[in-house]
């Protein structure tokens, strides 16, 4: 404890039956300093040693005994704060001395029994302080759970005595006043590995124990301070109590790894302070990779023997990949045996002698004594296959100047000797080899033939060879080839069509093959070739071009440009919007139709007629025709290229009047049906007047009785016909007054053509015959018998028709 405001915080974890040997006066724990306590378990009592020596009527239930040792005089007080602030827990507390011994310990001099809950208390903490006045307070509901705190004096001793009734809470003390504590033994403050330690698992059982010696920690924790020992314990409870130590700490064998172990340094005051630390096993040193590799090469003269030099510096690192190996020691043998005895290493700079793989064995250490043996593989891998090879590239007439683009990379097959899973790259010389400076595969000559130099590297083993590539530029004069011509697609006439490229006359040899491009760069570089030869699309509308690369054993010898033309389709309206129409009845009438361009003139096209389906002899721009059907003709021009126009033609006639339906003899519903030969809808009907208006329908309704005529039209303009009908009728009444207006009675419909025998007889309501109108009689009754004028009256009529249909009926005389 260094002053009044020291905190020792005391964690009382209740949860065991066991009884602790802190429960008793004779193992009291020492307070030293400012030492804190951790890890502690109080429960119950070991020797019940508070019976009748306290004014406060208490004993022991569940109890911790703490040891004073006064440093310096002054006053001391404390505070007890339990964990759980619940004011049911209640702590007592008792101290006896000064210089008491567990033997003697006589009354205690302050005593605090109150419980906080039966006091109504506002909590449960409780103490020594100097505002107290009371020696002693309690039980139950006496007192406030504080009492007045001591002045002690230097070299003085003194037991304090926690005890908790009721709860189970841990608690936590404030040391107040003046006076201090014996100091502790000092622990360096160092880092908190400092104390670890490591050992290898070098005990001939691989199981991550090994013995430790503990002892090596005694002069690092005990740091040259007088009267102190050290002891090792496996737990902090123990350490703490200073009880179960290691009893062989330069042999401690672990038992987990890592494991935790604690230090006690102990004063010859009793007092203490702990330090723990860590025992780690490292097991015999892991080497992650058994092969190093390196590429044959020509130092002894044969680059393809499978025997080189190895550093084994470099094979170290190559064991260990990414991990450090600077505090490693390695050696290389032969053999194991020699591994073992550690005798006749091989050199630093080894050169195998088992040509392509050898079997060696390293021995691996660290600075802890831990070391790994194993047998590794040194391998040689060969170079890769090589070949020189020339690349022959053609300078056309389109810039002849023996400079051309070669695209390298179509030497690598060559160079490689077609070998997979490696890369060749290209070199300007040895120079740019040297300082790994490759050039692009797209490249121009400087000199013509030039010779580049060519490295093939295993992408696999990373070695490489080197062989060389000559450039050489043919001068050639290209081929001359018509172009390809085709035409424009109908309804797509857009300047793109379907080429097969492989009808250009190229001449080529049996021995040379032609590939297609769609540039000059393309086809010099051999990138991107036509595949679809055979259907191909031109890129440019109307105009456009491709390059044929001829070569001979993979070298240029020729490169041709064809042009692609795309000819348009003649201008012509396709379909005709106008209606053609020719009339049956007027066979010697013709009309005229044509192909109908719309750009040029008629002699800058050639035409092909067909009359459904079928070619005509007629090709001239225009035909004069008088059959009906669909009329199409085949517009050419210059390149060939054609265009069809399609042109219905109707044929129309005069109508054939087969019958006449007549419904007659009705009142205001008289019905006309007019049926034709033969019976089409290009037919319209006017009733009376020969100019309309026409009707679509073939029937008239409500037609007055008398004489009619009947138009029948042809709406395509081939004439019309006509035909006379006749109604029979009767008048409902008639007045003979000689206004010239129903002066007689007649039947309607009937003349010297229509109802020529049909017989009239007329009677008044008695029955008598007044007038009888004969057949072919048409002048009818003026209202009269024997000259005298009958008088306004119904009368009857008989009337007997053609057929020999009576009717009768009457009729009205109006005067």
């Amino acid at each position: 404890m260094q002053n009044i405001k020291t905190f020792i915080v005391l964690l009382l974890f209740l949860i065991s039956n066991t009884f602790q040997s802190q429960n008793d006066c004779i193992d009291a724990i020492t307070v030293c300093g400012n030492t804190g306590f951790v890890g502690l378990t109080a429960v119950g009592i070991g020797s019940q040693e508070l019976t009748n020596s306290n004014s406060c009527s208490s004993s022991e239930n569940n109890s911790i005994w703490l040891r004073l040792p006064i440093a310096t005089t002054g006053t001391l007080g404390f505070t007890l704060t339990p964990t759980n602030p619940n004011i049911i827990e209640d702590f007592d507390f008792f101290i006896f001395g000064p210089n008491a011994t567990c033997n003697a310990l006589g009354q205690s001099i302050r005593c605090s029994t109150t419980n906080p809950q039966a006091a109504g208390q506002g909590d449960n903490t409780t103490g020594m302080n100097a505002t107290s006045t009371d020696t002693s307070e309690g039980p139950g509901p006496l007192g406030n759970s504080f009492v007045k705190q001591l002045d002690v004096i230097a070299g003085e001793t003194y037991f304090l005595v926690i005890d908790r009734p009721i709860g189970n809470s841990d608690f936590s003390i404030v040391w107040n006043g003046t006076a201090t504590f014996i100091s502790p033994p000092n622990i360096p403050p160092l880092t908190a590995t400092a104390f670890d330690l490591t050992a290898c698992d070098n005990d001939g059982i691989l199981d991550d124990k090994t013995p430790f010696n503990l002892s090596t920690n005694d002069a690092v924790i005990i740091n040259s301070q007088a009267n102190v020992v050290v002891t090792y314990h496996m737990s902090t409870n123990d350490a703490t109590l200073g009880i179960n130590p290691i009893l062989n700490p330069t042999a401690f064998a672990n038992t987990t790894n890592p494991q935790q172990v604690y230090g006690r340094l102990t004063s010859n005051t009793d007092c203490f302070a702990t330090v723990p630390f860590q025992i780690f096993v490292n097991s015999n040193i892991d080497i992650p990779n058994n092969e190093s590799a390196i590429c044959d090469d020509a130092t002894d003269g044969n680059d393809a023997n499978g025997r080189a030099t190895f550093n084994l510096s470099t094979v170290s690192q190559d064991l260990f990949g990414t991990v450090s190996i600077a505090e490693l020691t390695f050696a290389y043998y032969l053999n194991l045996a020699d591994a073992n005895a550690e005798q006749n290493p091989l050199p630093q700079n080894y050169y195998n002698v088992i040509a392509n793989l050898q079997n060696v064995i390293v021995v691996v250490k660290n600075s802890n004594g831990c070391k790994g043996t194993k047998s590794i593989i040194l391998k040689v891998n060969p170079l890769p296959n090589k070949a020189n090879y020339i690349l022959t590239q053609c300078d056309t007439v389109l810039n002849p100047d023996g400079f051309a683009t070669f695209n390298l990379s179509e030497a690598d097959n060559a160079i490689s000797v077609s070998t997979s899973n490696v890369l060749v790259t290209y070199y300007l010389n040895n120079a740019a080899v040297a300082i790994n400076s490759p050039l692009n595969n797209i490249y121009t000559n400087v000199n013509n033939p030039q010779i580049l130099i060519s490295k093939i590297t295993n992408l696999t083993t990373g070695c490489s060879s080197f062989s060389t590539l000559q450039l050489i530029v043919n001068l050639v004069v290209s081929q001359t080839i018509a172009p390809l011509q085709a035409c424009d697609l109908l309804n797509q006439e857009n300047g793109f069509a379907t080429f097969n490229l492989t009808t250009a006359p190229i001449i080529i040899t049996p021995t040379q093959i032609a590939t297609y491009y769609c540039t000059l760069d393309n086809a010099l570089l051999e990138i991107n070739p036509i595949v679809n030869v055979a259907s191909y699309t031109n890129l440019v509308a109307y105009n456009d071009q491709f390059f044929v690369r001829i070569e001979t054993n993979n070298q240029c010898s020729g490169i041709t440009k064809v042009e692609l033309v795309v000819n348009k389709l003649p201008a012509i309206e396709v379909t005709s919007t106008q209606n053609y129409v020719v009339c049956t009845n007027k066979p010697f009438e013709f009309i005229t139709i044509d192909a109908a361009i719309q750009a040029g003139v008629q002699t800058d096209y050639s035409y092909k007629w067909f009359l459904n389906g079928i070619l005509i002899s007629p090709t001239t721009y225009s035909i004069n025709i008088n059959v009906g059907g669909t009329y199409s003709v085949e517009v050419y021009n210059v390149f060939n290229c054609f265009k069809t126009r399609t042109i219905t033609v109707v044929e129309s006639g005069i109508a054939v009047i087969s019958d006449i339906k007549i419904t007659e003899l009705t009142i205001n519903n008289n019905t006309v049906i007019v049926n034709l030969t033969p019976s089409t809808n290009m037919f319209v009907y006017s009733l009376d007047d020969e100019d309309g208006p026409f009707q679509n329908s073939n029937v008239f309704t409500n037609v007055s009785a008398g004489f009619h005529t009947i138009y029948v039209s042809d709406t395509k303009g081939c004439g019309n016909i006509s035909q006379k009908i006749a109604i029979l009728g009767f008048p409902d009444f008639f007045t003979p007054n000689g206004d010239s207006y129903n002066d007689i009675w007649s039947v309607d419909g009937q003349n010297s053509t229509f109802n020529r025998n049909t017989k009239v007889s007329i009677f008044d309501k008695y029955g008598k015959l007044l007038k009888e109108i004969a057949p072919k009689d048409y002048r009818g009754w003026d209202g009269t018998f024997n000259n005298q004028p009958m008088p306004a009256d119904d009368y009857w009529y008989v009337i007997t028709l053609e057929n020999g249909l009576v009717i009768k009926d009457h009729f009205t005389l109006k005067r």
